[in-house]
């Protein structure tokens, strides 16, 4: 009997700090391995959650406002969704950067590595969450083989 592909999520809220980058680091790569997801999204999906709570750990907010973290994992690890949730108004922009900026990159990270990401606004109506889903290889099926042509 074949396997059912489950559906496994985590959620955590986090200060905003830079410790909770980290953090957050380490209860993706510590859930991931629990549910036995597959090495191969594990260090895109680490890059990209890391970006994704770099932004609203360095905007300030109205008092201790937390930081939100969601991680759904289906077919081990071969689709993962990421999601950030803050209650910030300003509204994430992919920037590009001189040459001599050492910051403002994330999101041209995320663009690159993620297979598609956005912005919704969050349902208690503060802030917005981002998010960003990573897919390996694994989770797109192939296209079908070419044959020979059979015309001449």
């Amino acid at each position: 009997m074949a396997e059912q592909s489950a559906t496994h999520e985590a959620s955590i809220r986090l200060v905003r700090s830079r410790s909770s980058v980290p953090r957050a680091r380490a209860l993706l790569r510590a859930k991931l391995g629990e549910w036995r997801a597959g090495q191969e999204a594990v260090e895109v999906a680490e890059l990209v959650l890391s970006e994704l709570v770099t932004n609203p750990v360095r905007v300030v907010a109205p008092g201790a406002r937390m930081v939100g973290v969601r991680i759904e994992c289906r077919e081990r690890g071969a689709w993962l969704r990421l999601e950030v949730s803050d209650a910030d108004d300003g509204r994430p922009e992919v920037r590009w950067p001189g040459e001599l900026e050492t910051g403002g990159r994330g999101l041209l990270i995320v663009d690159a590595l993620a297979f598609c990401w956005g912005v919704k606004e969050r349902s208690a109506g503060i802030g917005k969450t981002i998010w960003a889903e990573v897919v390996t290889p694994a989770a797109v099926p192939a296209p079908p083989p070419v044959g020979p042509s059979v015309m001449s």
